[in-house]
């Protein structure tokens, strides 16, 4: 498997944070964001993981001494202006086979192995992670028709929502839709792919998942890691941590 790490953002909406620290390096109960996603990858078999940087590139780049990083082989890209979610990608040389896209800003216990092989099972051109999301609705919702007549009426009702959690397996050939070193954002990629026949699949998260955006968002994503690691990492990687016995996201480890 092969990844591909989305880790440019400014993260403004986390500042002053971000001024000195790079979102992707922002800690969730002392351990980088981008650490845990790295080690999530390394256990479902990804071992080629290309990070795609903007933002302080240069002190992500500092955390790994080397191009290789707990048995993960790494290369960089630099993006020297922001070209959204999915421009970063026309930098890269074209992909070989099915690969994996993701943003350096979540926390989430999906099984990456899973989708993989669920993508590969589809034969879809692309398949997007979706976790579902609840909005409680703090008034009564009314709907009418077309003669303003009231045809429901729902008292504080509770909205479900699928959401894109920012996680892609990507063929190469839904790359062709993408501008030349141009902003672009994956869903109007995506939008592209689909406006001209490609089958593009959702694959629902069943468990947590959490964008880390704001500082709100931050706080509740070091909240669900400081209360089950494991749940994330694993037990033995879980267990390095607690232990403090040399875990796999010590820089250079």
């Amino acid at each position: 498997m092969r990844a591909v790490v989305l880790a440019g953002g400014e993260g403004r909406r986390l500042r002053p944070a971000t001024l000195t620290v790079p979102k992707p390096l922002m800690p969730l109960d002392g351990i980088p964001i981008l650490h845990i996603i790295l080690t999530q990858l390394k256990r479902a078999g990804c071992t080629h993981v290309t990070l795609s940087l903007g933002y302080q590139a240069h002190m992500i780049k500092a955390s790994f001494d080397e191009n290789r990083w707990s048995g993960l082989e790494l290369d960089f890209s630099l993006e020297n202006e922001a070209l959204g979610t999915a421009g970063p990608l026309s930098l890269l040389p074209p992909f070989e086979d099915s690969t994996l896209v993701m943003n350096a800003d979540l926390l989430t216990d999906i099984d990456f192995a899973d989708l993989w092989a669920r993508h590969k099972k589809s034969q879809a051109s692309a398949t997007v992670a979706l976790s579902r999301q609840e909005v409680d609705i703090a008034h009564g919702v009314v709907d009418i028709d077309d003669e303003r007549r009231v045809t429901d009426f729902r008292e504080k009702p509770r909205l479900s929502f699928l959401v894109s959690a920012g996680i892609y397996v990507l063929e190469p050939s839904l790359l062709r839709f993408l501008p030349q070193a141009a902003r672009h954002d994956m869903p109007a990629l995506l939008d592209d792919a689909r406006a001209h026949g490609e089958p593009i699949e959702g694959y629902v998260i069943d468990g947590d998942w959490h964008d880390i955006g704001t500082r709100e968002q931050l706080s509740f994503a070091t909240e669900a890691f400081r209360a089950d690691p494991a749940r994330y990492l694993g037990r033995t990687a879980a267990a390095e941590l607690c232990a403090g016995t040399g875990a796999p996201w010590a820089v250079g480890g």
